[in-house]
């Protein structure tokens, strides 16, 4: 079995049981655990299912697991052209996909569409993690699926563009850093040289000792080469090493492809003489310079502040409650939202989560742990604790304070993991308040069996402390890409006459 780098999930009958337009589903957790385990070592997930995406989506956005997938095809249609359009938009090569399926005749489709893919039934689930083609590389960070989130929105923003290929591409404002100090970066370096393909002109597989040496022969000129755009930063996703007139070696990541990086580069070089090994995606044409590609001004790795062209829309994330309801119809003109804010989940209930503190916790370590009590509580799901906020495909970042000030904190047993629910000047553990809170929170259905469990389980907190809010805030300005915009939205200060709680200005 050849390495994998994409895997491709049916639905019906193989990541979950059951077919979801006719029946109730059983989620199946262990498949779900897969998905973030084959994330966790590089290797990216995808969906091609016969089913209503927006349907699907809602069940796999309930488990937090929906952006785990990047280019998700689900469409009642043929899965062999679902599945071309996938690995064409991944840019990958389709002996590294894999593809699983229940059904083989929807498998016999997708190698008759896609020569040279690996197929499989559910069964390979038992022991996928443990195949050597799987093993991947440690990416706890996540940072090749961000990578593909990146490459996805570029997709679907040039589907909406006008003008040509090469306007969308000037759009993108594609930076480029060629830099020497390559000791720096020896293990990227070589896992470019031994896993990219596509646009590796020279094909010369490296070990650790090799690469040393090449990278301390002073005779030879050695750089790597760092990218990004408009959409985030795609680090370092280039290197050559020029022996006289002759590139030794010559290669780039097939996330890449169609920006013209690699013409670039070869015209900044002058054009020496390569000697291409194999098959390449882009042969090189000495005529091309893209004009769309600009030399970084910077030799550090910030990037400077480029106005957006006017043509541009501007992309706006909010993150907030109810309060930004109003808001929103004032940026409808001119500007592209993106809301994060409260919603009633599939079961029926409000769900309130744009707390700082659950904002520190939207991570899949988060859904890993403790998604199972997350199931429990009925004022939050499992969608609560994921987010876009920290993605670098928008401009502006606007974040409301509103339910920090006002929110009550709960922390589970000895743990770490502490929720927001109601008004801080209401414990929820107080047994003299379930009164007031099973009339109130009628719509979170709160009745003395869970308020019962609730109190055995969690620790009243009070309000979130001044110092913890502090500390929050800057978290949250230093999470978000540089470069960016962030708004943070005060709580008002507006005196009101009604208002019922003393002091609190002092929030």
């Amino acid at each position: 079995m050849k390495q994998i780098k994409l895997v491709i999930w049916d639905l019906d009958e193989t990541f979950w049981k059951g077919t979801l337009s006719e029946e109730q589903i059983t989620y199946i957790q262990k498949n779900h655990d897969i998905v973030i385990q084959l994330t966790s070592r590089g290797i990216i997930n995808s969906i091609a299912s016969k089913n209503t995406y927006e349907d699907a989506k809602t069940v796999l956005e309930s488990y937090g697991i929906w952006d785990y997938f990047v280019f998700p095809a689900i469409a009642w249609q043929p899965k062999g052209q679902l599945i071309a359009d996938i690995i064409e938009q991944t840019q990958l090569r389709t002996e590294n996909v894999l593809f699983i399926d229940d059904n083989h005749l929807n498998r016999a489709e997708a190698e008759h569409y896609n020569p040279g893919i690996q197929t499989a039934g559910p069964e390979i689930l038992e022991h996928l993690l443990t195949l050597e083609a799987c093993r991947g590389k440690d990416d706890k960070s996540l940072s090749r699926l961000q990578q593909y989130k990146l490459l996805e929105q570029k997709a679907r923003d040039q589907k909406h563009a006008s003008g040509s290929n090469e306007d969308f591409l000037r759009s993108c404002q594609i930076e480029l850093e060629i830099k020497k100090d390559c000791a720096s970066h020896a293990e990227r370096i070589l896992e470019l040289i031994n896993r990219t393909n596509q646009l590796n002109y020279t094909k010369k597989r490296l070990s650790r000792e090799e690469l040393d040496r090449l990278i301390a022969d002073p005779e030879i000129e050695k750089a790597y080469v760092r990218v990004r755009d408009r959409y985030g930063d795609y680090g370092i996703c280039g290197f050559y090493a020029l022996s006289g007139k002759k590139l030794e070696h010559f290669l780039f990541s097939c996330r890449m492809l169609n920006m013209g990086v690699e013409h670039w580069v070869y015209h900044r070089l002058g054009c020496p003489q390569l000697e291409p090994v194999g098959d390449v995606a882009t042969p090189l044409d000495p005529r091309l310079m893209p004009d769309w590609i600009h030399e970084s001004e910077s030799n550090n790795t910030a990037r400077p502040a480029v106005a957006a062209p006017q043509t541009t829309t501007v992309r706006i994330i909010l993150k907030g409650g109810c309060d930004l309801t109003g808001i929103k119809t004032y940026l409808a003109k001119g500007f592209q939202l993106f809301p994060e804010v409260d919603y009633v989940s599939a079961a029926g209930y409000r769900i309130n989560n744009s707390h700082s503190e659950i904002l520190r916790r939207c991570t899949p370590e988060t859904l890993r742990h403790y998604g199972d009590l997350i199931d429990a509580l009925h004022f939050f799901d499992r969608k609560a604790f994921t987010t876009d906020f920290f993605t670098p495909t928008y401009d502006v970042y606007i974040y409301s304070v509103l339910d920090d000030y006002t929110r009550g904190l709960y922390q589970f047993r000895d743990t770490d993991f502490i929720i927001p629910f109601g008004d801080f000047s209401m414990d929820l553990t107080d047994e003299t308040t379930w009164r007031y809170h099973r009339g109130r929170s009628a719509k979170h259905r709160l009745d003395e069996r869970f308020l019962v469990w609730f109190k055995e389980n969690f620790r009243f907190c009070g309000p979130l402390a001044p110092d913890k809010f502090k500390s929050n805030m800057c978290w949250i300005g230093q999470s978000i890409p540089k470069n960016r915009l962030l708004i943070i939205l005060n709580g008002s200060e507006v005196v009101y006459r009604r208002n019922p709680q003393r002091n609190r200005w002092e929030h």
